[in-house]
């Protein structure tokens, strides 16, 4: 038979054993079934804001390695300008053990190396130039990827099946300002209305799925800045471009994307 034992807290009921392991299994171990196969990243929460001299990380979930990991608390990191490019970064550092808990052990830091290493995820990359203010809001869906004096969320990583995807508020910047448009192709209309109607990240698999697709069959890598890239291509052909053009026009704003 199959069951499940939930634990009542209240005054005067002895705490037993049982009950603690019951806990156990259900706070620690039903987030590791839930997300099994998923790769490293965020899975909800770690909203970003900025302040004159600090990144903010808003409390959220993260999965390291099919474990789930609460940012519980606002935690700041300090910024300054250096016109050069600046990587945000969460790093897993491991576990440390002691005969009544686990330790797990993260860290908030910049870095100017794109490169991932292992245990690392990305939360965005900006470049500041001085005198400017680092910005948090995007006015269209190609202002995502701004180089210059914004957070650039394109490489943020979400947990996703198999691998890790795109940040589910730009999919959804992608969706909206499609269905703008005047769609005759119904593969784009019913991709951007399950989009628009996901509570969750869409996995990259289905992202580059659709690309290939909309290109003919061409393939496409799963990469966060091949994927925009290629979102930004179908999305400029939708509004009536005249082909790929990854630059913007603005003045002191660059697309940035590798």
């Amino acid at each position: 038979m199959i069951g499940q034992i939930f634990p009542v807290f209240r005054e005067g009921c002895l705490l037993r054993t049982r009950m603690l392991e019951a806990f156990t299994d259900y706070s620690f171990r039903f987030g590791e079934l839930l997300y099994t196969g998923y790769a490293n990243g965020i899975i909800s929460g770690c909203r970003l804001t900025t302040t004159e001299d600090t990144i903010i990380v808003h409390p959220g979930l993260v999965l390291f390695f099919g474990k789930v990991f609460y940012i519980k608390e606002p935690t700041p990191v300090s910024y300054a300008p250096t016109n050069e490019l600046r990587i945000l970064k969460l790093h897993y550092i491991g576990e440390e053990r002691t005969e009544s808990m686990i330790r797990y052990e993260m860290e908030l830091f910049l870095d100017a190396d794109p490169t991932q290493k292992e245990g690392q995820i990305e939360l965005c990359r900006f470049t500041l130039q001085e005198g400017a203010y680092l910005r948090c809001q995007y006015q269209d869906f190609e202002d995502w990827a701004t180089e210059y004096d914004t957070l650039s969320m394109v490489h943020a990583q979400y947990a996703s099946p198999g691998h890790s995807t795109l940040h589910p508020e730009l999919t959804k910047a992608f969706a909206r300002e499609m269905l703008s448009c005047t769609l005759e192709n119904q593969t784009d209309i019913n991709f951007c209305l399950e989009i628009l109607s996901r509570g969750e990240p869409v996995c990259m698999e289905a992202l580059a799925a659709y690309i290939r697709l909309r290109n003919g069959g061409v393939p496409v890598k799963e990469e966060n800045a091949e994927i925009y890239g290629g979102l930004s291509d179908i999305l400029r052909e939708a509004k009536g471009g005249s082909g790929p053009k990854r630059t913007s026009e603005k003045k002191r704003r660059s697309i940035l994307v590798e």
